[in-house]
């Protein structure tokens, strides 16, 4: 009864004290919960701890590519010469396939080529069919669980076919179903919607997802090694050889970044933001608790000196507040878990899963003991604080955890003011990136890029459609292909190459894209029928018994036109040329197997890097060159103010040009968004901790000023009844606060600054640590403490001074 009648007395206390601790419980949660699972990603499988992705780095500088996939038949070759390697399983991706079943087409990027040992390396779970004797033979494939439910309303579908075109391929391919297997589970690193069998079981050079089982006990760091030695003593050549990397299957999902992930990873940076924030917010809320408790405990020492007076042990008086945290706890884990499974259930996270309840019963029992700790530490020093007099030494023990509170809220902030002005640098890096009126195809078949032509005219012929272009990949997409070159009065180092951006003519004029010298209007360009002559040609010439009439047919279609090349300025820079204007009207040819598709010409207009890729790394040097057969992504710019009949058009337009295939589109801003997602991830979740940490730490020093303006009651009338003004008083119960926010905040500055600079490192490109940001963070801070004591300070010195003095 008694802890009932002073939580009667002192509610709002318990309150302040329950919101706070209740919020730092669910984060804590939350938090655990979801680095539990991005940590857990891939561990299902039961030989997880032997599997290893096999990736190669071109080693060849400014172009090299890391992908993470591999071709050509080095794979099967190493599992051959090295006992170590038991087994070995390729994912080949169809792209943006088309899947056609019955009468209904839809894309999707989960269709894999894969080996018979999939399921021997893998633990994905087989429905229907037999795993043991699947992909063994062409033509087979097997389906998920959620395909076979939509397209088929049952799971007795084997036997049953299935229409399957790659979005590199002409001719789609029928393919019989051996059977279902459960829907991938989502702590997989990929999802396979669809896995077939080779084409030509026999073919191994192919651009695969590749995955070595390792024998148990091998060592593969240092069977790595022995590989990258073997290679580099059997390299030949004046080009550097490839570096070898094996890559833990259990590391993927947050540490690997390559170009041509299987689908976007997580990043381990997510997990320090959350970990590092969480722990800001239940520092902040313990250090609000430790304030009021003892504020509160300072309250008390008259009736507890009495209790003792009357016989009550130290013992006794322990056990009393030790009930009294206890109910606190309580109450505060009750509204902990019901904000945890209202944030759960919006990010998929289930709170009481039968394998979660152990771990968060242990996270909750942790946090009552720390909490009971701090109830009773007070206690331990009784005899000296019932025996202080000043006002100072009771300000001193309460401004430490003011000081905390306040520098990791100024922390935070400083953090989401950083991570927000990185993310809009970044969008104004990017052509157009942020406008709202380029509407964007991505990804297309290539029966559809060979009616981009007149695609492209039917869509000009509206008046809601401002203009068309297309280019080899979406905007914030990776450029790998690169190839060796010639040019007039560069002295090519061996292996030197430039990596190739395909683009339509009007590419540069509709993204706003100024040439720094020469032009980006490349004028006449051929049509798309050039190009398919000019690959006839190239293939026809490398023939061994070339058709004479074939070629003199060909070779007259093609004729002599002479190719019109771009650079970038890192282009430039990789060939050793410093002034623009010196490229322009160089010879200039790439060495590539169809020499025909790309002839001889000349450097006609050098462009700044003008960051249509992402930038989280350096950008690459590029050759632009106007051509139309391997660009899939078509980008639209619309009339704003027709935007819904822009749209219905290009719809319209889309099924009668290309009937059969799926229209999906997005704006250039969704493009870019979707490559930065961890970025906006870790912007919004700091951007929440920011908010909660101010919240706290305001509630904090609310609690702590109303305390201490009560305290002080009876000094505030005597001041006023010398003469005192209000805003001398507001000013003397001010300035105690808003020193020690200011210590908080010095104290914050140079924590903000390291992390924040290491954070930005990850960046090939990214904004400046700007003293206004840390100033603005402070000022803020500032005004939100000001803002709270301020409101209080002047009740208290406008009060009736009588009021305070009648009872003196």
């Amino acid at each position: 009864m008694i802890i009932f009648r002073r939580l009667k007395k002192d509610w709002k206390w318990f309150l302040i004290n329950v919101a706070g601790l209740g919020t730092a419980m669910a984060c804590v949660l939350i938090v655990f919960l979801f680095c539990r699972q991005e940590l857990g990603y891939d561990r299902f499988h039961t030989k997880a701890d032997r599997i290893y992705r096999i990736t190669f780095d071109s080693n060849r500088g400014a172009t090299s590519m890391h992908p993470a996939r591999v071709s050509g038949t080095m794979p099967a070759e190493l599992m051959k010469e090295y006992p170590a390697i038991e087994d070995m399983v390729r994912l080949t991706p169809y792209r943006r396939a088309v899947i056609r079943i019955g009468e209904q087409n839809f894309f999707t990027e989960g269709a894999y080529s894969t080996d018979s040992s999939f399921f021997r390396v893998f633990d994905f779970k087989v429905l229907t069919g037999n795993p043991e004797k699947t992909f063994t033979q062409p033509g087979r494939v097997f389906i998920s669980r959620n395909l076979a439910v939509k397209y088929f309303g049952t799971l007795d579908v084997v036997g049953k076919e299935i229409t399957i075109l790659h979005q590199k391929g002409l001719t789609p391919g029928v393919y019989k179903i051996d059977g279902v297997m459960e829907n991938f589970p989502h702590n997989s690193h990929f999802h396979a919607e669809l896995l077939t069998s080779f084409s030509d079981t026999e073919s191994q050079s192919t651009w695969a997802y590749t995955y070595y089982l390792l024998k148990k006990g091998t060592d593969a760091k240092a069977l790595a090694k022995t590989i990258q030695e073997n290679i580099d003593s059997d390299n030949q050549t004046t080009e550097p050889a490839p570096l070898v990397y094996l890559q833990k299957l259990t590391d993927i999902h947050l540490y690997s970044h390559k170009t041509r992930e299987m689908e976007k990873n997580g990043n381990i940076r997510t997990l320090y933001l959350l970990g590092t924030g969480t722990f800001i917010i239940l520092l902040i809320a313990l250090a609000n608790y430790l304030n009021l408790n003892a504020v509160q405990f300072f309250s008390r020492t008259k009736s507890l000196r009495v209790k003792m007076i009357n016989g009550a042990s130290k013992r006794r008086l322990a056990r009393e507040l030790a009930l009294e945290s206890l109910l606190l706890s309580i109450v505060s884990a009750l509204v902990g878990f019901f904000i945890a499974m209202q944030l759960g259930d919006s990010m998929g996270i289930s709170i009481l899963g039968a394998d979660r309840i152990m771990y968060l019963a242990l996270i909750v029992l942790t946090l009552i003991g720390v909490i009971g700790l701090i109830s009773v530490l007070p206690l331990f020093s009784f005899r000296e604080v019932s025996e202080m007099k000043t006002t100072g030494a009771q300000g001193n023990l309460n401004a430490i955890p003011l000081v905390v509170q306040f520098a990791l809220a100024v922390v935070t902030i400083t953090g989401t003011l950083v991570l927000n002005r990185q993310i809009d640098y970044l969008n104004r890096q990017h052509p157009a990136a942020l406008n709202a009126d380029m509407v964007v195809i991505p990804n297309s078949p290539t029966e559809v890029v060979q009616r981009y032509e007149v695609f492209k005219s039917e869509l000009l012929k509206t008046s809601e459609i401002v203009n068309v272009t297309s280019a080899l990949e979406p905007p914030g997409g990776d450029i790998l292909d690169n190839f060796e070159f010639e040019m007039e009065g560069v002295d090519r180092k061996p292996g030197q190459s430039l990596n190739i951006f395909t683009a339509d003519s009007g590419f540069f004029g509709m993204l706003g894209i100024q040439a720094i010298a020469g032009t980006t209007d490349v004028g006449f360009t051929p049509s798309q029928q050039w190009e398919t002559d000019a690959t006839n040609l190239g293939m026809l010439r490398s023939a061994e018994n070339p058709d004479p009439r074939g070629l003199e047919i060909l070779q007259k279609r093609v004729g002599d036109y002479r190719e019109k090349y771009i650079l970038n300025m890192s282009a430039l820079k990789s060939v050793g040329i410093t002034n623009p204007q010196d490229a322009i009207g160089k010879r200039f040819r790439l060495n590539w197997m169809l020499a025909e598709v790309f002839p001889e010409g000349e450097v006609v207009g050098v462009v700044p890097d003008f960051h249509y890729t992402n930038l989280h790394n350096e950008e690459k040097p590029l050759v632009i060159i106007p051509r139309k057969m391997f660009n899939s992504c078509f980008i639209i710019r619309i009339n704003p103010a027709e935007r819904s009949r822009a749209l219905s058009t290009i719809e319209a337009i889309w099924k009668k040009v290309n009937p059969g295939y799926p229209f999906q589109y997005e704006y250039m801003s969704e493009s870019y968004r979707r490559v930065y997602v961890d970025e906006y991830t870790q912007t919004r979740v700091l951007s929440l901790f920011a908010l909660i940490s101010i919240i706290l730490s305001s509630l904090g020093m609310f609690a702590l000023a109303a305390y201490t303006m009560q305290r002080r009651v009876k000094e505030i009338g005597i001041r006023k009844i010398n003469g005192a003004r209000v805003w001398e008083v507001m000013i003397m119960l001010n300035k105690e606060f808003l020193r020690w926010v200011i210590i908080g905040f010095i104290i914050a500055l140079p924590v903000a600054w390291y992390a924040m600079h290491r954070w930005l490192e990850s960046f090939a490109y990214r904004a400046s640590l700007s003293w206004w940001i840390f100033a603005l963070a402070g000022i803020f801070a500032l005004g939100i403490a000001l803002f709270t004591v301020s409101w209080l300070s002047w009740r208290a010195a406008t009060r009736n001074p009588v009021e305070s003095l009648r009872y003196e």
